[in-house]
């Protein structure tokens, strides 16, 4: 009988996850929490997977996985979205369930790149650094950057989403300061973009060379722009994977014994 591998998608490596486990001959649960990011990323992969568009509790992912729903959790959660990870890393320890992270290797930055541990403390460094801002941190963390409009000029990157426009404006964004685009992008284009806007500051997150991180700072870097990096949040020590292979082997040796 197939084992059921219950993949939270945060990341664009989830449909290569998917696709990787399917092959290894488990079926998949993919959750993703917006309607555009099941449609953007699995779309095409009918028959694959079944993707459902949720945002997990701890209750919810309780009744989920006490029901049988699946077997084992890859988390592929974004590396920012520390909530879910807690939950479920939590979740499957107290029901025994198997569970292993999947976590997107880090990158090291250019030499000149600023750190900041929190988005707080990235907006209290703005000011000193430059007028003239393009943030490419997620709709979502905008808000930390709301108090800044009458001292810079922001301009924010977001997905081209309702959800997404609608956190942009709540954090005093208007038409004229928000891109709103859907990735990947080249670094030719982030280059021309970032000249577009004479952008002084470059602010975004330690997301890794999959999450496009690389085609935003080494442009920026070359046009001498400074870039100001929102640092990981540090994890829990929990059972991690960062590659394709070692997350199918770990699912592959929890769940095919015997």
């Amino acid at each position: 009988m197939k084992k059921t591998v219950l993949l939270l998608s945060g990341v664009s490596e989830g449909p290569v996850l998917a696709r990787a486990l399917r092959a290894a001959g488990f079926d998949i649960v993919a959750t993703v929490t917006q309607a555009a990011a099941r449609e953007h990323l699995f779309g095409h992969m009918q028959g694959i997977a079944r993707v459902e568009v949720r945002g997990f509790t701890e209750p919810s992912l309780s009744d989920f996985l006490a029901q049988g729903e699946a077997d084992f959790v890859l988390d592929a959660t974004h590396p920012f979205a520390v909530r879910i990870t807690q939950i479920a890393s939590a979740v499957c320890a107290r029901l025994g369930t198997p569970y292993v992270r999947y976590q997107r290797p880090d990158w090291e930055p250019p030499a000149g790149t600023m750190y900041a541990a929190s988005y707080a403390e990235a907006a209290a460094m703005l000011a000193a650094l430059g007028a003239r801002i393009m943030l490419t941190i997620g709709a979502k963390q905008l808000k930390h950057f709301a108090h800044l409009h009458d001292q810079l000029r922001l301009f924010a990157r977001i997905l081209p989403s309702l959800v997404s426009l609608q956190q942009a404006l709540d954090a005093g964004f208007t038409q004229t300061n928000i891109l709103a685009l859907r990735p990947p992008f080249s670094q030719a284009f982030n280059q021309s973009m970032l000249r577009e806007y004479v952008v002084d500051v470059l602010v975004t997150k330690a997301s890794g060379v999959a999450g496009g991180v690389v085609d935003k700072v080494v442009p920026a870097h070359e046009l001498g722009i400074t870039t100001l990096m929102i640092r990981r949040p540090e994890l829990p020590d929990l059972p991690t994977v960062s590659t394709l292979e070692a997350a199918v082997q770990a699912c592959q040796e929890f769940l095919c014994r015997g």
